[in-house]
């Protein structure tokens, strides 16, 4: 947050809070995992962990550092690396802390059990059912667990990731994958993220994991947030730094993008780039500035 210039944005811990407990509502035999990642979505990881520390089942993230920073802040809540791990380094940390890690191909599989040797670990198989970026096939599912078998020390769950749980087409053709491929696992099993969460039931499982959902959007098109019973967590508001008065056939900003039809009097906000995301403009005001003008706006 800028000290200087006029923008803000003010993060609602009780708005995030709402969330996580409508998570609990709808999936209320699962557990979840509050997912953090890239800064908690823009919102601020400490501001989220503050928010949630006492609410969240487990927090799911990317980097490991990450994780470790949590551990360190005293979090005891089961932590999960959703990408796994990406060094030899971060491996040896899942036992030592306590951390589980996604595995979705062999090489990581190699190096977690090279890093950790008989020590205690949980680890999740990524399945591929469909989303075709990460995660085992059937063959190598197979081989995974193959491997895994015996291994008193590991305690597994299988996962995936739905590519279409917000579209028309739905999950079934996915859960259809998932089955297929898992054959009689009777272990624990994560499937759904937020869209699957709202609208999916069937696919809730052992751990759902949601991610934008928290932060007050919506994953889907034809629903709001509001009409989802959800808050936005974001409130962002700044002022207006400029004002111009244009006359028909003028054009504003670069290449012209926009052309004035009629007579009128535009403003230019304190923002920029950095601050246009959908979670942003959820929830917008612009308060006076020294121009004397003031308007508010959102959606």
């Amino acid at each position: 947050m800028s000290i200087n210039r006029p923008i803000r944005a003010r993060i609602a811990a009780a708005a995030l809070r709402h969330n996580y407990r409508e998570v609990k509502r709808l999936a209320p035999q699962s557990r979840a995992w509050a997912v953090i990642k890239a800064n908690a979505y823009g919102h601020g990881q400490a501001a989220a962990i503050g928010a949630l520390r006492d609410e969240a089942d487990g927090f799911a993230l990317l980097e490991c550092e990450n994780a470790l920073a949590l551990r360190a802040a005293g979090i005891r809540q089961p932590i999960l690396l959703l990408e796994g791990v990406f060094s030899t380094a971060d491996a040896r940390h899942l036992s030592a802390q306590g951390i589980a890690s996604v595995v979705h191909c062999h090489e990581q599989l190699d190096m977690v059990l090279a890093a950790n040797g008989d020590a205690p670990l949980t680890l999740w198989l990524k399945l591929n059912t469909g989303m075709n970026r990460l995660g085992f096939d059937a063959a190598g599912l197979r081989a995974a667990r193959h491997r895994l078998q015996g291994l008193s020390t590991v305690n597994l769950g299988l996962m995936t990731h739905f590519a279409e749980a917000d579209g028309e087409r739905g999950v079934a053709w996915q859960m259809d994958h998932f089955q297929a491929m898992a054959g009689d696992w009777r272990g624990p099993v994560s499937l759904a993220n937020s869209a699957a969460i709202l609208r999916h039931p069937q696919t809730h499982r052992d751990w759902v994991r949601p991610g934008i959902m928290l932060y007050g959007a919506s994953p889907f098109a034809d629903a709001s947030a509001q009409a989802l019973a959800l808050q936005p967590v974001m409130h962002l508001e700044s002022a207006l730094i400029g004002v111009q008065q244009l006359q028909p056939g003028d054009r504003v900003g670069y290449g012209g993008t926009f052309t004035a039809e009629r007579p009128m009097r535009i403003g230019i906000v304190a923002c920029g780039y950095a601050a246009t995301s959908p979670i942003c403009r959820e929830r917008a005001s612009v308060r006076r500035s020294r121009c004397g003008a003031k308007v508010r706006g959102g959606r």
